[in-house]
Order: structure tokens, then C-alpha cells, then sequence
């Protein structure tokens, strides 16, 4: 038998300025990787601070947005009203300057009654006596 002697691999010669790239590349990687980390914490961190304040404005304009809303409903209610009083208004007025309604409305408005007219007086049945008897008795 044949002793086999042990083979040893000669390390393999490489170019020291090729090793050196790598090392270069991935330092430069890691300073862009590093970049845009940093940048993009800035931004999320900047978004995140801007929505705490835009939720914070919102939180204190919510009150001030319910009673500007109920004042409305009030002012809308009091709308609603005057229109209605409004329109009753006009009405009267049309009624109150029309020269063929003149005469009553001073009648309503006033206790006088026009000399033409024959007053009615309602009396209940019981105090009633028909004419036909009292004329019949001897």
C-alpha cells in the first residue's frame, strides 16, 4: 500500500485591491441602507407628529363644532317662526287695507254695531214662551 500523502491546497492568490472592493462596496452599502433608514424614521416620525397634532386640533374643535351646530338648529327654529308670523302678517295686512273689508274689521275691533244691522239674541227653550199661546188665552 501506497501511503497517499496529504494534498494541501495552496490558498488561492487573489489581487489585494479586489478584496479591499468588497469590503469598500459593502461599507458604502451599509452608509445608503443606513441613509435611507434614517431618512425614512425622519418621515415616519415627522407623519406621525403631524397627525398627533392634526387629531389634537380636531379633538378641540369637536366642542366648538356641536355648539356652533346647536346654535344653528336655533337659529333655523327661530327662522321657521318669524317666517310663519311673517306670513300671517301679510295676510292681515292685505285684509286690514282692503277697502271692502273696512267696515268689518272696524266691527270686530270695536264694540259699535253698524245702525243697520238688527242685533240676534240667542235664549235658551225654557225661558221661551210660543207666541201662539200667549195670544189663545182668554
Amino acid at each position: 500500500m501506497q501511503a497517499t500523502t496529504p494534498v494541501a491546497f495552496s490558498p488561492v492568490s487573489h489581487n489585494s485591491s479586489s478584496q479591499a472592493k468588497p469590503r469598500v462596496f459593502s461599507q458604502q452599502k451599509k452608509f445608503t441602507y443606513l441613509g435611507i433608514t434614517i431618512e425614512s424614521t425622519t418621515k415616519l416620525l415627522t407623519n406621525i407628529l403631524i397627525s398627533a397634532c392634526i387629531t389634537s386640533a380636531l379633538l378641540k374643535l369637536l366642542p366648538h363644532y356641536q355648539s356652533i351646530q346647536e346654535k344653528l338648529q336655533v337659529i333655523e327654529s327661530e327662522i321657521e317662526a318669524t317666517t310663519e308670523r311673517l306670513n300671517n302678517e301679510k295676510e292681515n295686512f292685505s285684509r286690514y287695507f282692503d277697502p271692502s273689508q273696512a267696515q268689518t274689521i272696524m266691527q270686530e275691533q270695536s264694540n259699535r254695531v253698524d245702525p243697520n244691522q238688527i242685533p240676534i239674541i240667542w235664549l235658551e227653550n225654557n225661558d221661551v214662551k210660543p207666541n201662539s199661546e200667549s195670544n189663545s188665552s182668554p
